[in-house]
């Protein structure tokens, strides 16, 4: 099963607060939460109202707070929601700084702040939706990334920036598609640029009229595919490149010409795996480069030989 990496996002509960006033024997008076404002994150059995005002609630929860769909924004400092932001009607994957203190917001949606939005949103730097940038994607928007003044997606759609761009794409500054079309005959996992290169891992077979096996390194200037042909024996979920190393994670067992259970580097100019071998026992579905670190997410229980719970610290 697929793991979905959402860096600040608040997951909470379907399940609202239903306005029962006087359930469970409690008083009069005072008002049940309203059930667009607040959420648990488990069944509510119970709710009293009591007469000064509070509402007593009583479940399986273990957490109550304010509704914010798919998207919050959290303070550093202050661990805080800001006072207003566009919530999201769906499931945002990809969340990206645009580099001027807005955000670019790539998953399965369908409006963004009350505004229609198919997939992929900008949001500006005050916190509102880019109203001039709508790419409208026809399906999952799973990855993006930006270099300069272009912003590169991938997912499952077949249509993006008023073009037909099949499961890859890079986008202009008012939303529409470029002539790069590396054209992928499956889903778009992630993507990584590194100067002229981008990377892109996911299911697909052929990518940049190439045959490509899950992973390839794309031109960024003509989207076609280079020499570079790592060929992954499963799905790639992950990307991280640091200097002349590309790492890669997902649900392989061969990559690079060697046995790689699940996450392994690559020489990034001749796409063989190096002697680096964490040894993951499930899938990867996030990569981060920090320092000498690589942070791994995903549903293994074991990595690097030791005993690690879905999230782990590796040297390189």
């Amino acid at each position: 099963m697929k793991n979905r990496s959402m860096l600040f996002v608040v997951v909470l509960s379907v399940l609202t607060l239903m306005a029962a006033c006087g359930g469970g024997g409690g008083g009069g008076g005072g008002s049940a939460p309203t059930p667009a404002t607040y959420t648990t994150n488990g069944e509510v059995y119970t709710v009293a109202m009591a007469s000064d005002g509070t509402t007593y609630i009583g479940g399986s929860f273990t957490q109550v707070g304010p509704a914010t769909g798919g998207f919050a924004p959290i303070d550093a400092a202050t661990g805080l929601l800001p006072s207003s932001f566009p919530k999201v009607t769906g499931i945002p994957y990809a969340i990206v700084s645009d580099g001027a203190g807005g955000w670019y917001l790539g998953g399965v949606f369908t409006y963004v702040g009350g505004i229609k939005r198919n997939n992929i949103a900008h949001i500006l730097p005050d916190g509102t939706v880019d109203a001039a940038w709508d790419p409208n994607a026809n399906g999952a928007v799973f990855t993006i990334v930006t270099s300069g003044g272009t912003v590169y997606v991938g997912g499952t759609f077949t249509t993006i920036g008023g073009q037909t761009r099949n499961r890859i794409a890079a986008l202009d500054s008012t939303g529409a598609a470029t002539l790069w079309n590396p054209d992928a005959n499956s889903t778009v996992e992630i993507l990584a640029v590194s100067g002229a290169t981008v990377y892109a891992g996911g299911s697909f077979t052929t990518i940049g009229i190439q045959a490509r096996n899950r992973i390839a390194a794309i031109d960024s200037t003509t989207g076609v595919a280079t020499a570079w042909d790592a060929n992954a024996g499963g799905t790639v979920y992950a990307i991280a490149v640091n200097g002349s190393t590309v790492y890669a994670g997902g649900g392989f067992t061969t990559i690079g010409g060697q046995a790689r259970r699940n996450i392994a580097a690559l020489d990034s100019t001749t796409g063989l795996a190096t002697a680096w071998d964490p040894d993951a026992n499930s899938s990867i579905g996030a990569l981060a480069v920090s320092g000498s670190m690589i942070y791994a997410g995903g549903q293994f229980t074991s990595i690097g030989a030791d005993v690690r719970g879905g999230f782990a610290r590796i040297s390189q």
